[in-house]
């Protein structure tokens, strides 16, 4: 057993890849556009706690407060970076497939449901302050997600093939799966970074414009 063949993927799982990419951008297509319409369906005391949590941000930007970039990092991490070990959990235990579809579904849920409000609460102010503060960070955070999902899905049926299959006899490509995993996290890491240095600053610039 070659250790190259640990490391990469047999290439006639190309297609798997390709139908597990699409799977979870289906998942997270839908995810997005139920959180969206789930804006229009929220009770007024919901509605009461987000305003609430709009006007003290607003607040304390006014009086001069700063946002913790140390908070922010560690939010961004602990977020993504669950989200990357559970990918990582499901791949390795094939049974937990299902939920990273779940999972990506869910991660486009609060995108539908955080661009919606906002667009609903701000009108066309609310799209600039989506395209300046949330959008950069949603792409690289939501190609992680897909790539991350997608690699633990096509390890998976990997796995599911040399149980069922009969016929599977290279080596499983585990150092490759964890090696993309880990990169993927080192990307989330740097991400985390980047939304610590970056959004203290823009927050309490463009939050008092969008909402006046």
């Amino acid at each position: 057993m070659g250790l190259r063949q640990l490391f990469f993927f047999p290439r006639e799982y190309k297609k798997v890849f390709r139908v597990s990419a699409i799977i979870l951008l289906s998942a997270l297509a839908f995810g997005v556009v139920f959180g969206s319409v789930y804006v229009g369906y929220m009770d007024y005391y919901a509605q009461e706690d987000l305003e609430n949590g709009l006007d003290y941000f607003l607040q304390i930007t006014d009086e001069g407060g700063q946002v913790s970039s140390a908070k922010i990092a560690t939010n961004s991490l602990n977020t993504n970076g669950i989200f990357i070990l559970y990918t990582v959990i499901c791949g390795l235990a094939v049974i937990g497939l299902p939920l990273v579809v779940v999972m990506v579904a869910f991660r486009g849920a609060l995108l539908g449901f955080t661009v919606g409000y906002l667009v609903k609460r701000l009108a066309w102010k609310g799209i600039v302050f989506i395209l300046v503060t949330l959008l950069p960070f949603s792409i690289i955070n939501i190609l992680v997600s897909l790539f991350s999902g997608t690699t633990a899905m096509t390890f998976s049926w990997i796995i599911i093939k040399k149980v069922f299959g009969g016929r599977e006899h290279n080596p499983t490509p585990i150092l490759g799966f964890l090696s993309l995993q880990v990169l993927a996290f080192l990307v989330m890491f740097l991400l985390a970074l980047l939304e610590a240095a970056a959004v203290p600053w823009l927050f309490p610039r463009l939050l008092p414009w969008a909402l006046k």
